[in-house]
């Protein structure tokens, strides 16, 4: 029987998952929520399926086995809980909140209703961030030096200037820069400070940040924007130096990922598969990270496994780190991680 999935939020990412949900075998998409009637209008012309006016409504309806939140952020966590205390599996795109309390209540429900609950941090089933996380453990290039994160571009706004506003999207900082957070967190677990210098954007928050992760054995720095001209292009990048040779990835280059073992030469690393022996139905070249985590997802809810990729406590604790980050941009000196 095929898994009932349902989507509330069609903006960006909304619009991604939605389109990838329809490439699954044995998942159908039964439906979309959106506030926005010329977007519900685009569903149902492009996709052919049912929309509802609000994610409240068509959780009520009862109709999905599992809900895909990509509402604005201040959502995450009133639809996730929704979601699941009405019996559904939930997948909320990141930032999971704004808080790390709301992400504790969304793991208690999850955790009460017998629901699964993960996270879309989605680099973490990004083939060139596994594959510097394969190096980092395994020691294959020595002992990792230095990292550097890069993740900027044009500026986000979304429905009614949302992305903009700290109180319901939490600026570039919870929105991309946070992306790199989770990698820190993920490479090298909890660093022992955050020191974060930053800019404001239009209406509060942080739209530019530089961010030094200190680590007893490894400098790691990452900066992110969303002050950038329109039209300039987005671009996520990162610089991995090791004892024994360097990785660089950029989404601009082809081809993306490149490696360096100090003997003058570059090579183009066969890029692992994020998910293992699941079965995608695509090769790991042309696969997204965001297909990747949907197929994990789905295989959780048919086997009754907890994601371990992107535990929602893992999320929570990315949150957490966030937060911290921008106290730091506010006082102006680093901050204890603790």
């Amino acid at each position: 029987m095929a898994i009932r999935a349902g989507l509330c939020g069609y903006g960006p990412m909304g619009r991604t998952h939605a389109r990838l949900l329809t490439q699954h075998e044995g998942v159908e998409l039964v439906g979309v929520a959106d506030v926005q009637e010329d977007l519900r209008k685009q569903v149902e012309d492009e996709l052919g399926v049912k929309t509802w006016a609000s994610g409240e409504e068509f959780i009520e309806a009862g109709v999905t086995d599992a809900m895909f939140v990509c509402a604005p952020t201040y959502l995450h966590g009133p639809l996730a809980i929704q979601a699941l205390e009405a019996g559904q599996h939930v997948f909320s795109e990141k930032p999971m909140s704004l808080n790390a309390d709301q992400c504790t209540a969304m793991i208690e429900t999850a955790e009460r209703t017998g629901k699964l609950l993960t996270v879309g941090q989605v680099l973490r089933f990004w083939p060139e961030y596994v594959y510097l996380k394969q190096m980092v453990d395994s020691g294959e290039l020595g002992r990792l030096l230095t990292l550097s994160m890069f993740r900027v571009g044009g500026v986000s706004r979304g429905w009614q200037n949302w992305f903009l506003d700290e109180e319901r999207g939490g600026t570039q900082i919870f929105d991309r820069h946070i992306h790199d957070s989770d990698m820190a967190l993920w490479l090298l677990g909890k660093p022992t400070a955050v020191q974060t210098r930053a800019s404001e954007g239009e209406e509060g928050g942080f739209n530019h940040c530089f961010t030094q992760y200190h680590y007893p054995d490894v400098t790691v720095h990452a900066e992110g924007s969303a002050d950038l001209p329109d039209g300039f292009p987005f671009v996520m990048s990162y610089l991995a130096a090791f004892e024994n040779g360097a990785l660089e990835y950029s989404n601009r280059h082809s081809p993306t990922l490149s490696l360096y073992r100090g003997d003058g030469k570059s090579e183009s690393p066969e890029l692992p598969n994020p998910i293992g022996s699941l079965q995608t139905g695509l090769n790991i070249s042309s696969a997204s990270g965001y297909f990747l985590e949907q197929v994990y997802f789905f295989d959780c809810i048919r086997t009754g496994r907890k994601p371990d990729i992107v535990s929602p406590e893992s999320a929570r604790e990315t949150v957490a780190l966030v937060r911290l980050e921008i106290e730091s941009a506010r006082c102006g000196k680093a901050v204890p991680v603790v």
